[in-house]
């Protein structure tokens, strides 16, 4: 595969184009428990951290002529939508003394933070799958876009609380893509080093460390509302590879065409019945590699990915 316009405006894509390595080092850390980050795009809100946008409902159609005849005008239906921003930071503090010995003590500052910076990936996952609109510090994510059965929420059938979802998604400008707050540079995320200081532990007393603070703000816009279908009700413990197959493809072909990326989002559960299909070589199931070199599966052009804060405990869809 090669990098199409979408895959140019990932974060890691855009974040790759700057001087400062910091951020690619962020997010390339942030994508091992986020895999929406691999080819997700990435675009600047375009009101602060609030991204303003219509979502077209209903689109226009265009309409022959002939010499000396006119045509009608038409126009599309258009619903105005808000999405916000989150911001998650978390902090790193090194015992100064732990580390003096290392010989290199920023490389030991940075080792010390990957751990942290992986679970601020678990948290942005979860967000965007999971998010809560009704907490002031979280914003609308995937699931609760789409919690009732109709139109863009695809029923596998399945009874009982151990089911799981599947999330297929049009990515680019025009239908899904990340956010981040307008006039960032360093495409939302960030790590400010605060340098050697005086850090209280939990009983109030004082010694030296080393401090750093992370952030990463971010969110998600639906442009087009089929953009983003989810098969919900899956009993992934007995369903038929095959059925799956068979639901997972009428779900795509419900996707709008023209779009440059196409990507499913599932946990591993699901991930290990289409590598198995890839394995046993069924016919719109593939193995290859990601633009980036990454063995992936694919149902013809779209893409797996994983994402393990979709549980296999979810209740029924109704």
């Amino acid at each position: 595969m090669l990098l199409n316009m979408e895959d140019k405006m990932t974060s890691l894509e855009l974040s790759r184009r700057s001087n400062n390595p910091i951020p690619f080092n962020i997010i390339e850390l942030l994508r091992l428990k986020n895999e929406m980050l691999i080819d997700m795009p990435a675009y600047k809100c375009n009101n602060g951290v609030i991204n303003k946008a219509l979502q077209r409902t209903v689109k226009a159609v265009g309409e022959h002529r002939t010499y000396n005849k006119g045509v009608g005008t038409v126009a599309t239906q258009t619903t105005p939508i808000e999405d916000r921003i989150a911001m998650l930071a978390e902090y790193s503090i090194v015992d100064a003394d732990q580390i003096k010995h290392s010989g290199d003590i920023n490389a030991a500052r940075w080792s010390e933070a990957k751990g942290i910076i992986q679970g601020m990936g678990l948290t942005q996952a979860n967000t965007l799958i999971h998010g809560n609109e009704n907490k002031p510090e979280e914003f609308q994510g995937i699931q609760r876009r789409r919690n009732k059965l109709g139109e863009y929420v695809i029923d596998a059938e399945g009874t009982g609380d151990e089911l799981t979802s599947i999330y297929l998604c049009a990515l680019g400008e025009e239908y899904v893509h990340l956010i981040y707050p307008e006039g960032s540079k360093t495409v939302g995320v960030d790590r400010h080093d605060r340098g050697l200081v005086d850090h209280k532990d939990a009983d109030g007393k004082e010694y030296p460390a080393y401090k750093d603070y992370f952030t990463a703000q971010y969110g998600i816009a639906v442009k087009a509302p089929d953009a983003l279908i989810r098969i919900a009700n899956i009993p992934i413990k007995t369903i038929d590879v095959n059925r799956l197959i068979d639901i997972i493809l009428d779900a795509m072909y419900a996707l709008p065409s023209g779009a440059s990326t196409y990507c499913m989002y599932s946990n591993v559960d699901v991930n290990k019945k289409i590598d198995k299909a890839a394995r046993d070589k069924i016919n719109v199931v593939y193995t290859e590699k990601d633009p980036w070199g990454k063995p992936i599966s694919t149902i013809r052009d779209l893409r797996c990915r994983r994402m393990d804060v979709i549980t296999s405990a979810e209740g029924r869809v109704a």
